[in-house]
């Protein structure tokens, strides 16, 4: 990405990717990302109190718009 763009956190199968984690100490399972980034897809991880690790990839466009500049995801807590 260029200089002061927004950007992603990296690629899969070509799809520009933002990732978010979710650690042992968060108790909600929603996320929120800004709206401007450039990513086609998000990546929740979850890490679990025993650094156990799994994974929800959703596409943008089955995110919720929050209003304004941000998106909504959930990811359910065991």
């Amino acid at each position: 990405h260029q200089t002061h763009q927004a950007g992603s956190d990296g690629t899969i199968d070509g799809k520009l990717v933002e990732v978010k984690t979710i650690s042992p100490e968060k108790t909600s399972d929603r996320i929120v990302v800004k709206s401007q980034g450039d990513f086609e897809q998000l990546l929740i991880v979850r890490i679990d109190e025993n650094f156990a690790f799994t994974g929800k990839l959703i596409d943008r466009t089955d995110l919720t718009d929050c209003g304004g500049k941000r998106l909504r995801a959930r990811m359910k807590v065991r």
